[in-house]
């Protein structure tokens, strides 16, 4: 491995990296715009320039590779004065629009004006006038005057989704990004565009003005629109008293953005899991606990859930059909409370649409479908236990809801006794004997696995609405109400540790194990 010296720190690098990265792997900050790990090499924004001694002239540190014995300064007089030309470069044209604009307060811009501009320009002339507000796609707004030509955009769409909907139009100081004549930017992935723009050009619709990013409160979880499990960072408003604006002093999801997990989902997500909340939050919620469609206190829904239930049991015709979208602690409290009341036939409803892409989206919807299938079983299927109940084998049904579908119109069996516990008013609630509310994918710890086996961690971003807690907690309670030996869980975490000390793929599972980036589960024998 090649040996270098930056900054007069020597470190060994691998071979083939640029100086940029080796920098960068190292801790050692080196101002950039148009490269991105995600990315092919551009090389044309020049903030990159540094210093290597005995070469003619400053060299891009993103596109040079490191050598064995090369000696580089990051920060000498000759590179300061180089970033503080290319700030005064990029700001000439540049609208002097921040308080308008989302990307303030996480504007690279911005940020490398204050550490490398001079704070002064020698431009005088009026700046260039461009297209403001494009609508270039169903979720992106464009404005040329903030583009500062990195390309990333441009590379992204020919790179990653393969579908070329932007490029470069014109030349020199009239230079801009721009969709293709007949296309729009609706791909798949298209918000992403937003998340990798290093300044304001590229907004997403759906947050446009909604709030400032410094209201923001950021918790890192996993998405919950399909089996893939793409790392992402959750943002909701945060209280403050000195807020005057309703939208940020609201904490409900504001928008979800990707977050790095080369295991799971590299830099990206998919609009359909960036915008996951607005069909969350979209839905109608089980407002509190409903005994046959009265509202009840939760004392007394506990007590009467678990006398249907036990009394379901115990004759032998209780049946559990569990969303794929519930948390494996969930599950895991659900499937004792059944077995110690007797035993029940269980099941995983599907959540199969449409079909698996190429690049990260999966048919099955159901973020937590292996999680659940290792806990109730292979083959527990939503399917088999509507058999048992059309063949009178069933007549107690628990339902777990939570399939992040507003429009869910799935109905009880008619002539069975409902426990429905979720978060929404979806069919089964409606006509339930006993409805309980539960905590939502953005109010619930917990943990989910992936199609490929992979435990990962779910935060909660902010408290659960109305009368709402997790679904462990309520099992524990009707267990406690129904005089069950089932352990005093504290924290989703105690469910989890319960878990893992089952012989199965959950054997070394643990919330410090998992981190911030979740680890492989060893799938069980024959699965």
């Amino acid at each position: 491995m090649p040996k270098v010296t930056i900054d007069g720190m020597e470190m060994e690098v691998a071979a083939g990296q640029t100086i940029l990265q080796a920098a960068l792997a190292r801790g050692r900050e080196v101002p950039h715009y148009c490269y991105h790990p995600g990315l092919s090499i551009a090389g044309n924004c020049r903030m990159c320039l540094v210093e290597v001694e005995k070469a003619p002239k400053l060299v891009i540190g993103c596109y040079t590779p490191v050598a064995d014995g090369m000696i580089v300064h990051t920060a000498s007089p000759k590179v300061i004065q180089a970033r503080a030309a290319m700030m005064e470069f990029f700001l000439i044209n540049h609208p002097l629009d921040c308080p308008i604009c989302d990307q303030a307060g996480e504007c690279r811009l911005q940020e490398y004006a204050v550490e490398h501009g001079t704070g002064v320009s020698r431009y005088t002339e009026p700046k260039l006038a461009l297209s403001k507000a494009v609508d270039i796609g169903e979720h992106v707004m464009l404005d040329q005057e903030r583009c500062i030509q990195c390309s990333r955009c441009i590379r992204f769409c020919d790179e990653v989704t393969k579908t070329g909907e932007l490029g470069f139009f014109e030349r020199g100081e009239r230079s801009q990004i721009g969709i293709f004549p007949g296309k729009r930017l609706n791909n798949n992935y298209s918000g992403n565009v937003v998340d990798i723009c290093p300044v304001g050009a590229l907004t997403l619709k759906e947050f446009r003005f909604a709030t400032r990013v410094w209201y923001l409160k950021n918790t890192p979880t996993v998405c919950g629109g399909c089996a893939r499990g793409c790392n992402v960072m959750a943002a909701v408003g945060k209280q403050n008293t000195m807020m005057t604006t309703r939208g940020q002093q609201d904490d409900r999801v504001k928008r979800i953005v990707a977050r790095v997990n080369e295991s799971v989902n590299g830099h990206w997500i998919c609009d359909v899991g960036r915008l996951s909340y607005e069909r969350e939050q979209g839905a109608t919620r089980l407002s509190g606990p409903h005994i046959g469609g009265v509202a009840a206190s939760y004392d007394d829904a506990v007590a009467a859930a678990s006398t249907v239930l036990s009394t379901g049991a115990k004759a032998g015709k209780l049946g559990v059909i569990a969303s794929p979208r519930t948390v494996c602690e969930d599950l895991y409290a659900w499937g004792e409370l059944t077995a110690l009341m007797g035993g029940a036939t269980l099941g995983v409803r599907s959540l199969i649409q449409g079909e698996d892409d190429n690049i990260l989206l999966r048919a099955d919807k159901g973020a937590n479908s292996k999680g659940a299938a290792w806990i109730f079983g292979e083959r527990a299927s939503e399917a088999d236990v509507l058999a048992a109940v059309a063949a009178g084998k069933v007549t107690t049904l628990l339902v777990l809801g939570d399939t992040l579908d507003p429009n869910d119109t799935a109905t009880a069996p008619a002539g069975v006794s409902v426990v429905y516990v979720g978060p929404f008013v979806s069919g089964p609630a409606a006509t339930a004997a006993v409805a309980i509310p539960s905590a939502s994918w953005s109010e619930a710890d917990g943990t989910y696995v992936n199609f490929e086996g992979r435990a990962q961690r779910v935060r909660r971003c902010h408290l659960p609405l109305h009368d709402a807690r997790p679904g462990w907690r309520i099992a524990a309670d009707l267990a406690q109400a129904g005089g069950l030996a089932m352990p005093a869980f504290t924290s989703a975490a105690d469910v989890l540790a319960a878990l893992a000390k089952r012989p199965g793929p959950f054997e070394g599972v643990s919330v410090e194990a998992m981190g911030l980036l979740g680890m492989p589960a060893s799938a069980p024998a024959g699965a």
